[in-house]
């Protein structure tokens, strides 16, 4: 049995980083909400993957250009998104469908 050391102290405060810019963006992170009221599992499981999505590419970006997103490549990044909703959906619809 594997027992972790958790976190270590710079790993959390990374990830409360992340959520204090979370929290100083509510905009942001809950872009999304309106247009996608959450009525079943389907709809969940597009949050679940558009909130992977977004945690990894920004912390990626973060990485490679040590700073977050500016507002345009926010939108820019949205856009990408938004582009591939439908995309994602059926994803999401052949997979919970298969059982």
């Amino acid at each position: 049995m594997f027992l972790g050391m958790g976190l270590d102290v710079i790993e959390e405060k990374n990830l409360n980083d992340v959520i204090t810019y979370a929290l100083d963006y509510p905009t942001m992170v809950l872009s999304e909400t309106k247009s996608w009221p959450t009525t079943n599992m389907e709809d969940f499981a597009v949050g679940l993957y558009i909130g992977y999505v977004c945690g990894v590419f920004f912390d990626g970006f973060l990485r490679r250009n040590k700073r977050f997103l500016d507002s345009e490549e926010h939108v820019d990044f949205h856009a990408a998104i938004s582009k591939r909703t439908a995309e994602i959906k059926l994803k999401i619809q052949s997979h919970i469908h298969r059982k």
